[in-house]
């Protein structure tokens, strides 16, 4: 198992991000969160991965940036001002399925 930063500029702060995998992600590839919401658990998209240099653990990692996936980035907005594939949206279908309201996350 390789050690290794889960990082989303989503405002995800229910999600648990895998901490070690089986090996480094490539762009594309889609990570599921540890989190289980009933019977939902999220999977973001790796939008780009990193070597950055830890000094707490003296030793490089990489760093996976996760976005939406592209299902999610198809989703239709619902309220007035929110586009197709907006964060909006997202947060739209997201907030229902971890039991919260859109306005916990704009």
């Amino acid at each position: 198992m390789i050690s290794v930063i889960c990082h989303t500029n989503l405002d995800l702060s229910f999600e648990r991000w895998p901490d070690k995998l089986p090996a480094v992600p490539r762009v594309g590839d889609t990570i599921q969160s540890k989190t289980i919401h009933g019977d939902f658990r999220l999977s973001l998209q790796v939008i780009s991965v990193r070597w950055d240099y830890f000094p707490s653990y003296d030793d490089y990692m990489p760093r996976i940036e996760l976005h939406m996936t592209e299902f999610q980035k198809r989703l239709p907005g619902r309220r007035e001002g929110a586009e197709t594939g907006s964060i909006t949206a997202f947060y739209e279908w997201y907030a229902p399925l971890v039991g919260r309201t859109v306005s916990s996350f704009i």
